[in-house]
């Protein structure tokens, strides 16, 4: 949620706030009009010293000479003298006057006080506030009534230096808390030189979150022209907000305006989530691209995400991902959630869900709308099979029924029942063009229960033989009349997992780490599928690999071959012992890493197609400053990886950092290298270095150079992305320049 209390001039002015909450008022009297007994408890003691205390009976004044100090719970006031008027109830401090709250600090000459009327009045102050490093001063600041303040001459900035590198200014400010302050020349100032003036200003100045516009982005493109985007921020409630935008992209060359909403709630603790969407009438959208000429320039995004419970262990969950066409992912690519960004570039696809089901002790149901959103960039492209559309599930109901004895006996069962029904856009009318076995659309019920008979003869090892039967019943809806109305599959499988743990713990002493455990996770599963015939039912899915080892009771195929056959298993975790210096113990996970392997022995297969894909998984953090990660599939029968991800990342005290990533898919087409690096050359100086490369089409995909400087209250980092031309022609080339200055605890602007 935005907090427009961040605002540099709402800053300003709450300073004054400051200047009288830090005052501790059992000390001089109630100094300040704010709830005392809520901050401060009644019967902690007020500690007085001064070098001289006379006491005018006849003008009943109190008088504190010569070095005094009052102590008031975790508060002090220091001054060379301070009177107290018993009957107007007035309070002055003057002389050196230094207020200390914490970590916070008020000087100023002058201090004067009113206990009744709640008024007063502070000469030359200046307030330090530790938490931001915030230096602000005023000549002159008033507390006019219980919520109406003003300031002369406020200065504000986080610089240490007496000549601070920039500051924020007011000639005056008239605040109203939970209203509004207006100001008379405000401004802002480099080295006491003045860049911006605004010769009157009104602001909102509210303790909590508040509406109002924030601070626009601009931009500049060499293809487009320049850009502005101008976001309003809306505080519907406490618990719901919202973020308008208005974009102009280029000039006359431009696509146009393009309006966007961002809405966030939070409901309950059981209910929140997000949902933003983005509109334009692009000018440019037929001129693009060749294949895109036509005449609805409308284009059109929405992002959903939503996620609730509700008593009784019900749930509802959805992420929607929807765009008018498949260019807009390129287009306006910073739109897109990073996770379906993603998928939009390696997978070609975006992905939306919605799912709800409820969850007992002993199983649960579930179910689930899932709809794939095809980006294959042109329908006319002779390349793409075009008959092998997206299979959605709409719906898709599962139910489980978890692993429980039956009855008094040492059997267990289990059981998963689904019912899916499929949707396919349609597909050639000419059958000679449908693959085999694919139809448009229809449903599938499929019911598998299972008996296990869970062993440990032997207290290091555990036994678990299993049988289990799977009824499978289609519905297609097929007007070409290739399959009947109705069919089914029967299929019946047997099998047994052996396994074991073997564990080590090996002491160590060095630094904070203690020792560490290896453990190692043995296991060997068989796994019989007799041959049954199934070229008469409809293919709605069918996957690349069934991992049997899983023992997952739904394959989501519906061509599953005959296997008989072992599956090995080996899973390694390494864990530390790590005391720290609190006392605490944690427990983290230097090493993970599992390997498994299946092997047919069916006759009909040829030796190299009876050993399946050799799966790889591991994940590894030897010290907090390295990690990586790493997932492989090996094709034994092609000798080829089907799939390799890596990832290594590094980071050190200085501030240097590398994050390397490989991707690799034989199936989604997907080969490249991400990398990024920051190497620090001196203290406030950082290099940044970022490189994409398309390894599959052998072209650069993008490179972003960039220099981060850091100084005491400021920061500028430049960035300089050269994107090159992507080989399907759905994005040119491109250069962006971006600034990014921040100001030490008001916030980052953006220039690109």
């Amino acid at each position: 949620m935005t907090k427009s209390f961040n605002h540099p001039l709402c800053v300003i002015t709450f300073m004054i706030i400051f200047f009288f909450s830090l005052m501790p008022p059992q000390a001089i009297g109630q100094v300040i009009g704010f709830d005392l007994e809520s901050r401060y408890k009644a019967d902690v003691p007020v500690t007085m010293e001064a070098d001289k205390l006379t006491y005018d009976q006849k003008g009943g004044i109190i008088s504190l000479e010569g070095e005094v100090k009052i102590l008031y719970h975790n508060a002090s006031l220091r001054a060379d003298k301070v009177l107290f008027y018993e009957q107007t109830k007035d309070v002055v401090a003057e002389g050196g006057v230094v207020l200390t709250e914490g970590d916070d600090i008020l000087r100023c000459d002058r201090l004067e006080l009113n206990i009744d009327t709640q008024k007063g009045v502070v000469y030359q102050g200046r307030l330090f506030l530790k938490k931001k490093n915030f230096h602000v001063t005023g000549s002159k600041a008033e507390k006019l009534g219980e919520m109406e303040y003003r300031v002369y001459d406020a200065t504000l900035t986080s610089c240490d230096a007496k000549i601070p590198d920039w500051k924020f200014s007011a000639k005056r400010l008239d605040v109203e808390i939970e209203g509004y302050a207006e100001g008379v020349w405000t401004g802002f100032h480099v080295k006491n030189i003045p860049v911006l003036y605004f010769p009157w200003g009104i602001f909102p100045v509210k303790l909590e979150r508040q509406s109002g516009f924030l601070f626009p982005e601009f931009s500049s493109s060499s293809k487009w022209g320049p850009e502005i985007t101008i976001p309003f921020y809306w505080v519907i409630a406490p618990n719901q907000d919202a973020t308008f935008y208005l974009e102009r992209i280029g000039d006359k060359r431009g696509r146009g305006f393009k309006q966007g909403v961002e809405y966030r709630y939070a409901w309950s603790r059981h209910a929140q989530g997000q949902i933003k969407g983005f509109y334009i009438w692009d000018e440019q959208y037929d001129k693009s691209f060749w294949w895109k000429q036509r005449e609805d320039k409308s284009r059109w995004s929405i992002f959903a995400d939503h996620d609730q419970t509700f008593p009784g262990r019900y749930y509802f969950k959805a992420n929607v991902n929807w765009v008018s066409d498949k260019e807009y992912p390129v287009d306006f690519d910073k739109d897109l959630p990073e996770e379906s960004l993603i998928d939009a570039r390696s997978r070609n696809q975006l992905e939306s869900t919605v799912m709800l089901g409820k969850d007992w002790e002993w199983g649960a149901l579930g179910t689930e709308f899932s709809y794939f959103r095809d980006l294959e960039p042109d329908p006319n492209d002779s390349t793409v099979d075009h008959n092998r559309a997206t299979m959605q599930r709409l719906p898709e109901a599962t139910f489980f029924l978890y692993q429980n004895r039956f009855l008094s006996t040492p059997l267990f069962y289990e059981m998963e029942a689904q019912g899916t029904y499929f949707w396919r856009e349609e597909l050639p009318t000419n059958p000679a063009l449908i693959l085999p076995g694919q139809i448009l659309r229809g449903g599938r019920m499929d019911l598998y229960p299972r008996l296990a008979l869970p062993l440990k003869p032997l207290d290091i090892v555990r036994f678990e033989p299993w049988v289990g039967y799977r009824e499978t019943i289609y519905f297609p809806d097929d007007p070409l009349g290739i399959y009947d109305e109705v069919n089914s599959r029967e299929i019946f499988d047997v099998g047994a997992s052996l396994a074991t743990t073997i564990s080590k713990v090996f002491p160590l002493h060095a630094g904070k780490i203690r020792g560490f455990k290896h453990i190692i996770e043995p296991e060997l599963v068989y796994t019989y599928i007799p041959n049954v015939g199934q070229s008469n039912n409809p293919a709605f899915y069918q996957s690349d690999r069934v991992d049997f080892y899983k023992n997952d009771l739904m394959s989501y195929n519906d061509r599953i071959s005959r296997f008989n056959g072992f599956t090995w298993i080996l899973t390694n975790y390494v864990i530390g012992k790590e005391v720290n210096d609190d006392g605490t113990v944690t427990y983290p996970e230097y090493l993970f890493l599992k390997l498994y392997q299946g092997y047919d022995f069916s006759p009909h297969l040829s030796s190299e197609e009876r050993m399946s894909n050799l799966v790889g998984e591991a994940r590894i953090t030897p010290f907090t400053w390295l990690s990586g990660t790493m997932d492989l599939e090996y094709n034994p029968h092609h000798r080829r990886l089907d799939v390799f991800n890596a990832g290594v990342s590094f980071s050190d005290r200085r501030g240097d950092h590398l994050n390397a990533e490989y991707r690799f898919s034989e199936r989604y087409g997907v080969e490249e290298v991400n990398t990024e690096l920051g190497i620090r050359i001196i203290d406030p100086l950082d290099f940044y270095f970022a490189y994409r490369h398309n390894l599959l089409d052998k072209v650069r995909i993008e490179t972003v150079y960039g220099l981060d400087y850091r100084h005491q209250c400021w920061e500028i980092a430049l960035r300089l992305h050269d994107i090159n031309r992507s080989p399907d022609r759905r994005r040119d080339d491109e250069i962006k320049v971006m600034v990014y200055v921040t100001l030490t605890g008001i916030g980052k602007f953006r220039v690109k």
